[in-house]
Order: structure tokens, then C-alpha cells, then sequence
């Protein structure tokens, strides 16, 4: 055997019997890509629910509020926009969990179910792309408090490093050092499957929200209230300026959640059961993701008035705190909560991020990537991304947030329109393996046209507005509809699918199956086989339940 050869073996991920099925030369399936057997199905209504209470209190969340104030929106409106969009995207995020959280699959596989088998890799790149790019952002902000907690640590042996770095480069010396420290750093937890990884955001829940609660009432304590409570940027004063500011307000906060949206399906995989999908997730979401935007522009609000200077960097706050308050007291309480914000942005990143883009990597080159080689690649490729560039100004960070809603935001409407009202929940789970026209997931060539055509339609309504968001200049209609973006793309994506799936209707089942009812997520009660089927590669009697036959083959 060739030196090569025996590299490429060793590299190789886990076989997978459900490649059996396949028939074109190309792997579909391997041990992260496979439908989650009952020993992995470990995530229950706690472990959901604390999840998202965990990544909502993130520097994200508190920058978003306090950008949105910056641009010119009062305090209260900038958290009535937040507290909209979180609801808003929470419903989203449990009707997108449904389908994983019956049949047990993550998003490579999920979205084969309205793309094709090869038209889900399209959808599977452009989520890992956006969640790459989200990675290298917030490592960014973990940098800069890793920054924070030098200077607490050093003083001016730290402050005192000279910059070798161009003025264009964005960022110093001292700068990308300490993005580096924590890049490493957060590397470690890349290794950690997310099957296995509820207990960190369990920790997170807990220690993360008090020390922004505490940043919060500092702030406003020291100012003796809110302070400027009227605007922290430019005012608003006409009541179209305030309603599209409210609206890229909505499409701004949306963005930082899209991701998390579209992405669920790679959690959602593991519930113990459907309903530990539902309000956990949504009440997690909405009241802890409104809670930190508001604390964000509340803190933001206090210290302009203190100060004089509106930071809507968390890191800048942290850094002004000290420059006011130069004691041994301010810099341990510092340096504690930039610590507890690290392991913030490491969580975060793992499940919001990191994941993602290992489903995506083990979607599109299952041979050679699992989840965890993905995870492990995606810490790699957010270096290149360059974040120092993305974050410098409010306008341009909330540009970036936006991005994604373009491009996601029709997907996931495809996506649940597909799952509640085409197929009414039902997916024939070994289909999903099988490259040729004996799946009904196979469509022509393995591409859904009705998916692409709406999905294209819905991009292209609000993508030209883009260019607007770079560009005072541009066209005042085309800003206007990039503003109202993600609501304007979802609702045309989904009703044109589904009016496509009216006029030319999809396969429910495979052809030996035609005939079978399509009762509301009748395949739902058997992991998604019929009840003469057996599980790839068993040999177990066929009136064994579909749980019976998983513990039997693990």
C-alpha cells in the first residue's frame, strides 16, 4: 500500500451503513451525518432552555443594542425593536427545530429534505460561510478583552507594547496578540462534541448574566440613573426617519440571530423529545436576548451622560471604567468579568458558529470531516476572515448583521413551508441517503427547482439593497426595502414554494410507499420507516421499533 493511500485511509471518517444506499460514487453519510441514535438524544427541556438564556448574553447582543442607539434611535425604541425581532425569530427558530427534533437529523441532511441531495451542499455553503464569518467576529471581541485583561493584569508593561502594524491594518500589535492568546485558547473546546456539551451552556447561564447585570447597574449606578435617556447618536425627529430606523433596527437584530435560526436543526437533532423544542427555546431567547440588548443601551445611555461618550464596545466600557476608576478594586472586578465574558464568547461560538460549520464541512466532504474536525477548521479559517476590519465603526458592524438575513432568511422560510405544509411532516428518513430517483428527495438531477426559484426570487427582492448600506448615495427605495430585508424576503420565498409545490407537487414518499397516507408526521412515530423497513445494516427482526433496532446496532 502507497505512503498516500495510507494517509487517505487514515483520514477517513467512521463508515456509515446508511452509504450502503448510494450509488453515484460519492458519500452521503458517515457517523455525524447519520440520523442521532437514542443514546445521543440527550438534550432535554433544561438543556434547551439554558442554552439559548446562555448565548443570549453574549457581546454581541450587548454591542447590537447599543449600535442601534448610536445610529439614532431613542433607548426605548431601540429595545422595542429588539424585544419585536427576538419574538419574532424565536418563533421562527422552534417552527425550523420541529422537524430535526422528530427525525433526529442536523442540517446537512434537513435540508436535503426541500433542496435535493445535491442542492442542499448550495445551502450548506453559503450557512457555512456566514457562521465563519460570525466566528472570526466574535473571537475579535474575545480578543480585545482578552486585551482588557492584560492591562488589568500588566498596566503599562502592557499598554507600552509599540505598535509595529500599519495604520490600514485595523488593529495593533498589542491587538492581534491578544486575539491570538485567545484563539488558542478557545481551539481546546473545539475538540468537545455537541452531544456532549449541554453542560457548558449550563455554566454559561449561570455565571454569564450577572456579570452584564453588574456591568449594567455600575454604569447606571454611578450615573445615578439612565442619564440621556432621549438619544445616544443623532436624533431621529421625523416619524419616517424613526420607522425605518426602527425597521433596520428589527432586520439588524435578526441578522445576529439568522444564523442560530437556520443552523437549530444541528441541535435540535439531539432533544429527547419534540417538545423540549418549543417554549424552552423561545421564552430562553426572546427574554434573555432583550434583556442584554436593553442592557447594553441602558449602560451606554448612563455613561454618556457620565462621560460624555456613548462606548457601544463592551470592551471600550471596560477600558473607560478603568481609565476613570485606576484601583486595585476596579482592575480585579475587571479582569473577572472580561473572563467570564471570554468563556461567553467561546461558548457562543461553539454552538452558534463552530457547529455549524462542522455539520457543513462533514455535509460536503463527509469522507474526511466530522463535527469535530469541522469545528477545528472553522477556528482556522475565522483567522482569514480578518474581524479587526468588520467591527471598527456602529454603521458597518450593523451592515455585517444584516448580510445574512439576505441569503438565510428565504432558506428558512423554504424550509418550514416544506416541513408543515407540503409534506406535513412527514420524511422518509433513509431517502435522505439515497442519490437516485427511488428518493423522493432526489428531484431533477438531485436539485429542487421549485426551492431554488423561490429562494432566488426572495434574495433578489432585497439584495440590491445592499449595495445601499455602503453607500449613502444609492437609491432611498432599495435602503428602505434592504431595511425590512428579512421579513420581506421570508414572505415571499415561502408562499412562491409553496405556490410552485401547488402547480408541480413534490414525492411525499419514495415510489414503493406512493400510496401511503400522508397523516400529519405519520413517519414522525417511527424515526422516519415505514414499519416493514429495518435500519440500514441491522439484521434485527423488522417488528422491532425503531428505537429498539437504533440500541441494537449502537
Amino acid at each position: 500500500m502507497s505512503v498516500w493511500k495510507r494517509i487517505d485511509e487514515a483520514l477517513r471518517t467512521k463508515e456509515s451503513d446508511f452509504n450502503e444506499a448510494e450509488k453515484d460514487g460519492k458519500t452521503w453519510s458517515n457517523e455525524d451525518l447519520d440520523p442521532s441514535p437514542p443514546s445521543a438524544r440527550t438534550w432535554g427541556h433544561w438543556d434547551y432552555f439554558a442554552f439559548f438564556w446562555a448565548v443570549s448574553f453574549n457581546p454581541i447582543a450587548w454591542n447590537s443594542g447599543s449600535s442601534l442607539v448610536a445610529l439614532g434611535l431613542l433607548w426605548w425604541q431601540a429595545t422595542l425593536a429588539a424585544i419585536v425581532s427576538c419574538m419574532i425569530m424565536a418563533t421562527f427558530l422552534v417552527l425550523n427545530s420541529r422537524g430535526a427534533s422528530v427525525y433526529h437529523v442536523g442540517y446537512p441532511v434537513y435540508v436535503r429534505i426541500c433542496a435535493g441531495l445535491y442542492g442542499s451542499l448550495w445551502f450548506v455553503f453559503i450557512r457555512g460561510i456566514v457562521a465563519i464569518f460570525f466566528m472570526g467576529t466574535q473571537s475579535y471581541y474575545a480578543g480585545q478583552l482578552v486585551s482588557v485583561m492584560l492591562r488589568c493584569a500588566f498596566a503599562d508593561k502592557w499598554t507600552g507594547i509599540p505598535n509595529t502594524l500599519p495604520a490600514n491594518a485595523g488593529i495593533t500589535t498589542a491587538g492581534i496578540t491578544a486575539f491570538f492568546i485567545f484563539w488558542f485558547i478557545q481551539l481546546g473546546f473545539m475538540f468537545l462534541h455537541p452531544s456532549k456539551s449541554a453542560w457548558l451552556y449550563t455554566l454559561k447561564s449561570v455565571i454569564c448574566p450577572p456579570v452584564l447585570i453588574a456591568t449594567f447597574a455600575f454604569a447606571v449606578g454611578t450615573n445615578g440613573g439612565l442619564g440621556q435617556t432621549t438619544s445616544l447618536g443623532t436624533v431621529a425627529t421625523s416619524s419616517s426617519v424613526v420607522g425605518w430606523g426602527f425597521m433596520t433596527g428589527i432586520n439588524s437584530v435578526s441578522g445576529s440571530l439568522m444564523t442560530e435560526v437556520s443552523s437549530n436543526p444541528d441541535l435540535a437533532r439531539y432533544a429527547k423529545s419534540s417538545a423540549a423544542t418549543t417554549w424552552p427555546q423561545w421564552f430562553g431567547l426572546v427574554v434573555a436576548k432583550s434583556l442584554c440588548t436593553f442592557l447594553g443601551i441602558g449602560a451606554s445611555s448612563a455613561v454618556k451622560t457620565l462621560w460624555g461618550t456613548a462606548y457601544w464596545n463592551i470592551w471600550d466600557l471596560y477600558l473607560a471604567i478603568l481609565d476613570h476608576n485606576w484601583n486595585a478594586g476596579a482592575r480585579t472586578a475587571v479582569f473577572l468579568a472580561c473572563l467570564v465574558q471570554v468563556f461567553a464568547v467561546i461558548a457562543t461560538n461553539l454552538a452558534a458558529n463552530a457547529l455549524p460549520v462542522g455539520s457543513d464541512l462533514t455535509g460536503l466532504f463527509p469522507r474526511y470531516f466530522n463535527i469535530k474536525r469541522g469545528q477545528i477548521m472553522c477556528a482556522v479559517l475565522a483567522v482569514a476572515t480578518s474581524p479587526w476590519k468588520l467591527v471598527n465603526t456602529a454603521s458597518l458592524f450593523l451592515t455585517f448583521l444584516n448580510s445574512n438575513v439576505v441569503f438565510l432568511s428565504p432558506l428558512v422560510s423554504i424550509m418550514i413551508t416544506d416541513y408543515f405544509f407540503i409534506r406535513r411532516g412527514n420524511v422518509h428518513v433513509p431517502s435522505l441517503y439515497i442519490p437516485n430517483s427511488n428518493s423522493p428527495y432526489w428531484y431533477w438531477k438531485g436539485l429542487n427547482p421549485r426551492a431554488f426559484g423561490a429562494w432566488l426570487i426572495g434574495l433578489l427582492s432585497v439584495i440590491h439593497g445592499l449595495a445601499g448600506s455602503f453607500n449613502a448615495n444609492y437609491n432611498e427605495g432599495s435602503k428602505h426595502i434592504y431595511s425590512i430585508g428579512m421579513l420581506m424576503s421570508f414572505s415571499i420565498a415561502g408562499p412562491l414554494y409553496y405556490l410552485a409545490n401547488v402547480i408541480w407537487p413534490v414525492d411525499i414518499y419514495p415510489p414503493a410507499y406512493a400510496s401511503a397516507p400522508k397523516t400529519r408526521e405519520l413517519l414522525g412515530k417511527s424515526d422516519g420507516f415505514f414499519a416493514d423497513e429495518v435500519i440500514i445494516g441491522l439484521e434485527e427482526d423488522n417488528t422491532a421499533s425503531t428505537g429498539e433496532m437504533w440500541e441494537a446496532k449502537v
